[in-house]
């Protein structure tokens, strides 16, 4: 299965949902909390499906309003399971930005799926064209009802080594009023999803756009770090020009309580691994890495998987 439709809906999914529901307790059946829209439950029901066919567990998807509120409970061991982008797991592990001072020390890892590029984009009407020209630019902040948004500005103003209290800020509650004020000349600085459909009908709709590529190098992938933690910058192909751009991504990542035996972790992972062209991104491009290096330590029963087929290279 590839969602190809889950593109910009996936940024709004890293926020998501209002449905609430009880954890799951009978024998064999677990929760994956996630939100109500978007790619986290997109990803999380086709994940809870692979595992319901292959481990003979039970996986069934728990919408609640956002990480913030599925992530606790995961760490409380009243959820088994949660899917969420790897920013809002580093800091709901550790107590810090989204989930300031509200650590989640129980989490760890089950396993990793695959990146999110994030693309910043102006209208080529603006004539911006260097990052001197982010001064006074029209870019969106407050960001009252999706927080995340502010902290993927801030990271990128930190790559580029510039200041996000310079650009003329327009506000806005979240990611989906965004995108509407750039359609309508509002906005000249925004954030999107590479070649998804909704930014090729923004940067339509405002008369062109320009793709702005990130700094790749270490040093500046070190600044996000505060903002984006476990960020890195992707360079991928513009498929209306051929062109390349470096964008700053974020991979999508399944967590689960300490408390949870290694048995079910082991059937849920390896369930996963052997599903894994039905997990494919939203564009078709990535299956999940599994193994990859996270803030989260892996749970042992995902350890013991990926020692069996070759993936787990021990820490140093």
């Amino acid at each position: 299965m590839s969602y190809a439709k889950a593109g910009l809906a996936g940024l709004v999914g890293l926020v998501g949902a209002s449905i609430a529901a009880a954890p799951a307790s009978a024998q064999n059946v677990v929760g994956m909390g996630t939100a109500q829209q978007g790619a986290t439950v997109q990803y999380g029901t086709a994940i809870a499906k692979v595992v319901s066919e292959r481990s003979g567990i039970q996986m069934r998807t728990q919408a609640l309003s956002s990480t913030n509120q599925y992530a606790p409970r995961v760490n409380a061991g009243e959820l088994e399971f949660g899917i969420s982008n790897m920013i809002e797991a580093n800091f709901a592990l550790k107590g810090t930005g989204l989930f300031e001072g509200r650590p989640n020390r129980n989490l760890r890892m089950a396993f990793t799926m695959f990146p999110l590029p994030i693309t910043f984009m102006v209208a080529n009407k603006s004539g911006i064209k260097s990052v001197e020209q982010y001064a006074g630019a029209r870019a969106p902040v407050g960001w009252n009802a999706q927080k995340l948004g502010d902290y993927i500005f801030r990271g990128f103003f930190a790559n580029q080594q510039a200041k996000y209290e310079s650009v003329r800020g327009v506000p806005v509650t979240a990611m989906p009023r965004m995108w509407d004020l750039f359609g309508q000349g509002e906005l000249d600085l925004i954030f999107g999803v590479l070649n998804g459909a909704t930014t090729k009908e923004l940067a339509i709709k405002v008369g062109g756009a320009r793709y702005i590529s990130v700094d790749d190098s270490p040093a500046a992938i070190e600044r996000m770090q505060p903002f984006l933690p476990g960020s890195y910058v992707t360079n991928d192909k513009n498929l209306e020009n051929g062109e390349m751009v470096k964008n700053i991504a974020f991979d999508f990542v399944v967590f689960t309580n300490a408390s949870v035996s290694e048995d079910t972790v082991y059937k849920v992972v390896k369930a996963a691994y052997e599903g894994r062209q039905d997990l494919k991104s939203y564009s078709g491009d990535w299956l999940p890495k599994f193994v990859d290096k996270t803030e989260l330590d892996y749970h042992p029963g995902a350890i013991k998987f990926y020692k069996e087929v070759g993936l787990w290279v021990p820490k140093k």
